[in-house]
């Protein structure tokens, strides 16, 4: 078995925001979504594991992967609301979001995150948007609006002179809403940036049936090409369901009141991961959920690691073209100057050990100008020479020196 997908299998069961430790008595709640937020839910899980396969068919092969679709989702989603024509067309599209209206999408996305706030109080999970823009644009009132309203974004300008401060105070942001796990996801506030719609989520959680530390200790642990290696591995009888297939075990470990379960997708002997993501793609977690949980031994390795990918490509090749494209970007709802996405950039952490586990992740859209934009004015404040020239010809009509603006000789 490999750690992207354990990864994966934390993402699908955490992709619904917002659940705070409020109070460790009560107990979890039970959620009944309309049906357009429960299909939403369906298309987002979708979005997940082809995104996911995306990321896995582009990277090394070697090393672990993570990413937050929730968290990818709900910065686009936002970046959605600014967006028209093509390109909101298809942004919709590749989001699953085809069959929503605009103001649907985020109606959904309102309700479920409502309906989660406090869903598992032994599960410490938030999400968090935020809208920056430079000082010097002004982006739609109503694109404003809606972001505030219904992802609860906090919206900040900046002053686009001094780009360090910026970047400092956006990866502030980011650090301070991941419990620190994030420090940086802006690597650079440039001259043509404009603005950046920024989540953030963090989760931490215990398990349900806890791993004694004790039993920990270094087991075999098979890597793809075959090799293996001694790791730390927790080992304990807990409860859990399991499902199995002709190419895998689906296993799924529940946190806290049970509300939110980690699921690994263990491939079977002869089978590799590269094997089995496009299997799971249609997974039914019902399956699991009406299994009798029953306790059984399992051997499950720590680790701890973090990842980052700049996500532009993969979008574009699941058909997010124009909104990358600054030819073709339509942004309209966003500003009635030309923009588009410049860069979708995405960071993950995730660390798994006896007592739960503990993960965030971060995603940054960034916009700039289809064209040059606003920048900082130029002072022509001291004397100057200067010249009207003929176009065609280059043949200088006058030439001269400004001394004093306020003599008139």
């Amino acid at each position: 078995m490999k750690s992207p997908i354990i990864v994966l299998s934390f993402l699908l069961a955490t992709v619904l925001p917002a659940c705070d430790l409020l109070d460790q008595e009560k107990k979890a709640t039970e959620i009944t979504l309309d049906e357009k937020s429960a299909t939403l839910v369906e298309e987002n899980n979708l979005f997940g594991f082809s995104f996911f396969e995306k990321v896995l068919s582009s990277e090394d092969p070697n090393i672990n992967i993570m990413v937050s679709p929730l968290s990818v989702s709900q910065a686009l989603s936002m970046a959605l609301n600014g967006a028209n024509g093509n390109t909101l067309t298809q942004m919709k599209e590749v989001l699953g979001f085809d069959d929503y209206s605009t103001d649907e999408l985020n109606q959904s996305n309102q309700e479920i995150a409502s309906s989660l706030i406090g869903h598992d109080p032994k599960v410490n999970m938030s999400i968090a948007n935020s809208v920056w823009y430079r000082k010097d644009f002004s982006p739609k009132k109503q694109f404003i609006t809606d972001n505030k309203k219904y992802y609860g974004a906090e919206v900040n300008s900046y002053d686009p002179s001094k780009p360090d401060e910026a970047k400092k105070a956006m990866n502030n942001w980011v650090e301070d809403n991941t419990n620190g796990k994030i420090k940086e996801i802006i690597e650079e506030v440039s001259s043509e940036s404009v603005l950046f719609l920024i989540n953030a989520i963090y989760f931490k959680a215990e398990w349900k049936s806890k791993f004694k530390k004790s039993n920990t200790e270094k087991a075999p642990f098979t890597l793809e090409n075959g090799t293996s290696k001694e790791v730390e591995t927790m080992k304990g009888e807990v409860d859990l369901s399991y499902y199995t297939d002709n190419k895998y075990t689906a296993i799924e470990l529940p946190y806290g009141s049970g509300k939110f379960n980690m699921v690994v997708f263990l491939p079977e002997e002869g089978y590799t991961t590269a094997d089995i993501s496009g299997e799971i793609s249609n997974f039914d977690f019902e399956i699991l959920k009406k299994n009798t949980l029953s306790k059984r031994e399992i051997w499950l390795p720590k680790f701890e690691f973090a990842y980052k990918n700049e996500l532009n490509d993969e979008l574009v090749s699941m058909g997010m073209h124009d909104a990358f494209d600054r030819f073709s970007a339509d942004f309209s709802n966003l500003s009635e100057m030309s923009l588009y996405i410049s860069k979708v950039m995405h960071k993950a952490y995730i660390k798994i050990d006896e007592e739960g586990s503990e993960a965030a992740a971060a995603t940054s859209v960034e916009f700039r100008f289809t064209s040059a934009g606003p920048t900082e004015p130029i002072k022509i404040n001291r004397s100057f020479l200067f010249a009207i020239v003929e176009e065609d010809t280059g043949a200088i009509l006058f030439v001269g020196k400004m001394v004093d603006p306020t003599l008139n000789n």
